[in-house]
């Protein structure tokens, strides 16, 4: 599951983790999809996970707007992503923190 930003697609799935340490929304990795079979199909072989999670996959529209979420395991984002679940988290927190860095840095009241 990459994230296709180059072209303009029908819809995408975003995986999330939400930090319980840092009160945080990780973003984990996600996937764009050109057409709405193609999204629709991906979003049908994502397993919602039965009980509670600190994963989430959003689905997302043409606009990026939220239309649908389900909670998954930590394994389903592993094997959506190809990555270790740890290696997920450190990165997305990295991100995250270079993005409010930068936010901040630009003269904006950031509390993370």
């Amino acid at each position: 599951m990459t994230t296709t930003e180059s072209q303009s697609c029908a819809g995408y799935i975003q995986l999330v983790f939400f930090d319980d340490t840092t009160g945080e929304t990780v973003k984990l990795g996600g996937a764009g999809f050109l057409t709405k079979a193609d999204d629709d199909a991906a979003w049908a072989n994502v397993p919602t996970f039965a009980g509670e999670s600190s994963f989430m996959a959003d689905r997302l529209d043409a606009n990026h707007d939220i239309v649908d979420d389900k909670a998954v395991s930590a394994e389903t984002c592993e094997r959506l992503t190809g990555k270790p679940i740890q290696t997920l988290i450190a990165e997305g927190r990295a991100a995250l923190a270079a993005e409010l860095t930068s936010y901040s840095q630009r003269g904006h009241n950031v509390h993370a």
